[in-house]
């Protein structure tokens, strides 16, 4: 792991900073957001590379609305137009030109971009970062999503006051195709690193690997918050403050997507949130999703657009908390 140093100059995990530089950010974002005005065009003649291996939604755009209203200028480049496995240039070569051009470099890189070999789009990112003089910002990666962790925890913060003691299920959900661990992985990093109740919920087989596991639980040690399995998602659902549904894959069957379905489709019906489930939660508990969701798959529609929902603030937030990130790892070159 990279010293927590490394963080004054890339964002590639949440794990790389620490809490009080966290909390900076966080304070940032709510400023952002209450007032925007105060920090148009703060970064103007600034530039920022992303590269996208894969489909974004919520983080390419956020991200280009953020870095356009601080007065940047982002460029787009899609997987057509990236170097691993698509030319000969070498990750060290890119990464020293790119530098050269811009102020800041994002990349997205899921585990089918580098054959499901768990951690290797990491590697790659952290391999940029040795070579890159400007900061690398993780736009989601094979294991860690960390912007959408920091926006989880702004979002949560937001509606709840507090993060401390509330209690949050992150809960385990059933999807037509495998997907990569980063979302679970970065969350329970993060609620545990806020003190939360931390309940990770899923079916056998759909452990997170030790070294996430074993992060979370010395988190939740020095935060003063708890970190609980549970196999039973009506058991795991009582007294909640925050559901946060989210689908991800067998760590078991990695890469192997055959058998990997075979360990899920029994749970399709069971791990589907209803209001039924809601209803075993806090009176003014509230849903989370990171979206996009598979509706009536993930959750039922009238959990999506229910009372409890707060998946559309949520995502409006990705923008007040990469914003807040951009300025704060660029502002002080100005």
């Amino acid at each position: 792991m990279p010293t927590t140093s490394e963080h004054e100059r890339n964002f590639i995990s949440t794990r790389d900073w620490n809490k009080a530089d966290l909390d900076r950010l966080l304070n940032l974002a709510k400023d952002m957001k209450q007032n925007p005005s105060k920090y148009r065009n703060a970064l103007d003649g600034k530039s920022l590379c992303m590269f996208f291996y894969n489909p974004s939604t919520r983080t390419r755009n956020s991200t280009e609305i953020a870095a356009y209203q601080l007065g940047m200028h982002p460029t787009f480049n899609s997987i057509k137009d990236s170097w691993v496995g698509y030319n000969s240039e070498s990750i060290k070569d890119t990464a020293i030109v790119l530098s050269r051009y811009f102020d800041a470099i994002g990349i997205r890189i899921f585990p089918v971009a580098v054959d499901w070999k768990y951690k290797e789009g990491n590697r790659i990112l952290r391999e940029f970062a040795k070579w890159s003089t400007v900061p690398i910002i993780n736009f989601e990666d094979d294991q860690y999503h960390p912007l959408q962790a920091l926006n989880d925890i702004f979002t949560i913060k937001e509606k709840k006051e507090k993060s401390e003691g509330k209690k949050i299920v992150i809960s385990w959900a059933y999807h037509p195709k495998p997907l990569p661990l980063s979302v679970p992985n970065s969350t329970v990093l993060a609620t545990t690193l806020y003190g939360m109740d931390v309940t990770l919920a899923h079916p056998k087989n759909f452990e997170l690997d030790d070294e996430i596991m074993l992060a979370a639980k010395n988190n939740a040690k020095k935060s003063g918050g708890t970190l609980t399995i549970s196999h039973d998602i009506e058991e795991a659902y009582q007294d909640a403050d925050v559901i946060y549904a989210k689908s991800w894959g067998s760590i078991q069957q990695y890469g192997k997507p055959k058998e990997e379905k075979a360990l899920r489709t029994p749970y399709r019906d069971e791990w589907c949130v209803s209001e039924k489930h809601m209803a075993l939660t806090k009176p003014d508990s509230v849903f989370m999703h990171c979206l996009p969701i598979r509706r009536n798959i993930v959750a039922k529609d009238e959990v999506v657009d229910g009372k409890h929902s707060i998946v559309y603030d949520q995502a409006e937030n990705r923008l007040y908390t990469v914003k807040a990130l951009l300025y704060d790892l660029l502002s002080s070159t100005m």
